[in-house]
C-alpha cells in the first residue's frame, strides 16, 4: 500500500503529475504529487463542496486539510475579497498548494497537524475534506479545534460520504455548534455546515 496522505514527512519518490480542474467558473492547472490526497484529479466530495458552499464577500477562511490547494485555489478566485489561511500535516501536500496558489496574495500557508498552529485566530469559516483514513478520533479533533477558532456566525463546512460516517459526524456536530444543516448531498456524499451561535 503506498504511503499515507496523511504524513507530516511523506518518504515516497516523486511522481508529480499536471491535473486541469473546471469547477465554479474557474478554471486552472494544478501540480500533484504521490502521498497527496486524490492525486489523479479532483474528487467527488472536494467538487461538491467547492460546487455548493456559500461564503461571505470578505470571508476570513481556513481550508483544513489542503492538500495539493484545490478548495483554496478555486474559492479565492471566486471570492476575491476573501482571505485565506492553508493547512495541512503533509509538508509535501502544502508545498504543492503554495505552488499551486501562485499569484494569489490573500493566501497564507501553515503546516500544522489540524489547527493546533492557529489557536488565538479567528475565522468566519474554515472548511475540511477531512482525512478519514487518518481516524475518527482525528476527524472530530478538527471538529472540535475549528469550533475554537471560529468568530460568532462563523460555520464549518464539511463534506463526507455516508458510508465514511457523514450522519454519526452530523450528530456529534450537533454537540459543537449551535445549528447544523446538510446543506447538499449528491453521489453519496453529504455537505455539512455547522453554524456557531452568533
Amino acid at each position: 500500500m503506498s504511503e499515507h496522505y496523511f504524513t507530516e514527512k511523506p518518504s515516497s519518490s516523486t511522481d508529480r503529475q499536471r491535473i486541469r480542474v473546471s469547477v465554479r467558473g474557474v478554471e486552472r492547472e494544478f501540480w500533484t504529487d504521490s502521498s497527496v490526497f486524490s492525486k489523479r484529479g479532483l474528487d467527488f466530495g472536494t467538487r461538491l463542496l467547492l460546487d455548493k458552499v456559500s461564503l461571505p464577500a470578505e470571508a476570513q477562511a481556513v481550508d483544513l486539510g489542503c492538500g495539493y490547494g484545490p478548495i483554496v485555489a478555486i474559492l479565492a478566485s471566486v471570492y476575491p475579497n476573501s482571505q485565506w489561511i492553508a493547512v495541512d500535516i503533509n509538508e509535501r501536500a502544502l508545498a504543492l498548494a503554495e505552488e499551486n496558489c501562485v499569484g494569489l496574495t490573500r493566501v497564507k500557508f501553515v503546516q500544522s497537524d489540524g489547527l493546533t498552529k492557529l489557536q488565538g485566530y479567528r475565522f468566519t469559516d474554515v472548511l475540511t475534506n477531512p482525512p478519514i483514513r487518518a481516524g475518527k478520533p482525528v476527524v472530530y479533533r478538527f471538529f472540535r479545534e475549528s469550533r475554537e477558532v471560529l468568530l460568532p456566525g462563523g460555520r464549518l463546512w464539511v463534506v463526507m460520504a455516508k458510508k465514511q460516517g457523514a450522519e454519526s459526524a452530523a450528530e456529534f456536530l450537533r454537540t459543537l455548534f449551535s445549528k447544523v444543516e446538510r446543506v447538499a448531498r449528491d453521489g453519496g456524499y453529504h455537505l455539512l455546515c455547522a453554524e456557531v451561535k452568533g
